[in-house]
């Protein structure tokens, strides 16, 4: 009498792909022990998820904390540099608005202008002299309040301090290439004095622009973004 030969474990077909021959394939997660059924891995189509049916991890979804990027590093000095160069700027109108030759050199121009006596004018020109001084200290001691207030909200990671700074260099940067309207006085009377104020301009225009760019370039959005 002939044996029958041995069958092959499995049926005909069921072999799944990267399965060896006479392996048997993976059995389905049965129940808990308290009969729970247990829950299929889950991932999205198109994202890889990972064994514990949860999704692959993305740092610039809000609620999920990142480390810091270069981005918001050169941010904060950025916001330093532009401070330094606006207390030089206004520490130079300052002297400017004293300047004896620059003042007479006005007082003649407003003269021409106005068709009024040079007498007429200087009679007002020290009280305006000591009003455009205060007010030239005045407004830069509240601009390094303000930029204060925006490097430690940027160390604090606070979107506001972004929104509050974007605010303050938009509208500096405005004011500065206005004031560039009546630098043709100053260089005719103090020339040096002007090229100093126009390489300080040039800077400044400069360094907002890029911290501009710097507050919102990807890096910086997903970290604020992460932060919320």
């Amino acid at each position: 009498m002939t044996d029958n030969p041995q069958q092959p474990q499995g049926t005909p077909g069921s072999q799944q792909p990267g399965q060896q021959p006479g392996q048997q394939p993976p059995a389905a997660p049965g129940p808990l022990p308290d009969g729970t059924p247990a829950q299929q891995p889950y991932a999205a189509p198109g994202q890889q998820g990972s064994k514990y049916g949860t999704g692959s991890y993305n740092p610039g979804e809000v609620g999920q904390t990142m480390g810091e990027p270069t981005s918001w590093g050169r941010l904060k000095m950025l916001t330093l540099a532009s401070l330094a160069i606006y207390v030089v700027s206004g520490a130079l109108g300052i002297f400017t608005a004293g300047n004896a030759d620059l003042i007479d050199a006005q007082l003649d121009a407003q003269a021409e202008t106005m068709g009024m006596s040079r007498d007429q004018l200087e009679a007002g020109a020290e009280f305006g002299m000591a009003v455009g001084i205060g007010l030239s200290a005045l407004m830069l001691v509240i601009a390094i309040v303000l930029y204060l207030v925006v490097f430690f909200g940027l160390k604090k990671v606070k979107n506001w301090a972004r929104i509050l700074g974007t605010v303050l260099t938009a509208l500096g940067t405005l004011f500065t290439l206005w004031g560039l309207t009546g630098m043709g006085l100053m260089m005719s009377v103090a020339p040096t004095m002007g090229i100093i104020s126009i390489v300080i301009t040039v800077l400044f225009v400069l360094v907002n622009i890029w911290w501009l760019v710097t507050a919102f370039s990807r890096d910086s959005n997903a970290y604020v973004n992460s932060r919320r």
